[in-house]
């Protein structure tokens, strides 16, 4: 299999060595494969969601290196960083914010505005995006008119839109109904099949955690099986 990114000896640490230190993610060694669901267990306070924004280059680690391809990213400078979650990383969050004065196709297509597309192109992707994921007929509906399920399906397609690597998930069911939560586990099986999608999420909750291909536990910052 293909190794989409890996951690060597990862460390996070808070509170600068005194006594209020906290070790949130501790000497973590992984390799994340290409085209599969890895999902990452544990309890509250475990250091998955640390971990997380460690491999999706939002948080510096405090030693040891993040590797996309053969590229350790840790040292690099924001630029670069940012650079890279551009193009590499799309992110789900426990909560989808979506903007509510928008329509769906409007939330897909806001990254691309960001970059300077024209409107017209983005919206254009965004359409093609949604309709992939089922919500060709919702695309001019703003977010309250949509359900739970078709909401997250929105944030997923606007994750989407960068064409990334690796789609990185916190607790992508927190704000969901079990209903809503199968719909997803379906989208993100189909996009992990059809464009060998790399997805790494989090959870402390059975139902998405049976929802790996591989599975990861960890427990005061570290993995532990």
């Amino acid at each position: 299999m293909t190794v989409t990114v890996r951690t060597e000896n990862l460390w996070k640490t808070y509170g600068g060595g005194g006594p209020h230190q906290v070790d949130a993610v501790r000497d973590v060694t992984i390799e994340i494969e290409r085209g599969e669901i890895t999902a990452i267990g544990g309890p509250s306070g475990s250091g998955k969601t640390t971990l997380l924004s460690l491999v999706g280059l939002l948080t510096r680690p405090t030693k040891g290196k993040v590797l996309y391809g053969d590229q350790d990213f840790s040292g690099l400078s924001e630029v670069f960083r940012t650079r890279a979650r551009r193009q590499r990383i799309g992110f789900i969050f426990q909560a989808q914010y979506l903007i509510p004065q928008l329509t769906a196709v409007e939330n897909v297509a806001l990254p691309m505005l960001c970059l300077d597309v024209p409107r017209s192109e983005a919206e254009k992707l965004a359409a093609i995006r949604l309709s992939s994921l089922g919500m060709n007929h919702r695309l001019d509906f703003r977010v309250a008119e949509l359900s739970g399920g078709e909401q997250q399906r929105v944030s997923i397609a606007r994750s989407l839109m960068n064409a990334p690597e690796i789609l990185i998930a916190d607790e992508p069911n927190a704000s969901i109904d079990e209903k809503s939560a199968e719909e997803l586990h379906f989208v993100l099986r189909e996009m992990v099949e059809r464009n060998k999608l790399t997805v790494l999420l989090a959870s402390h909750d059975a139902q998405v955690l049976n929802w790996a291909d591989r599975r990861l536990n960890m427990r005061d910052g570290k993995i532990v099986d």
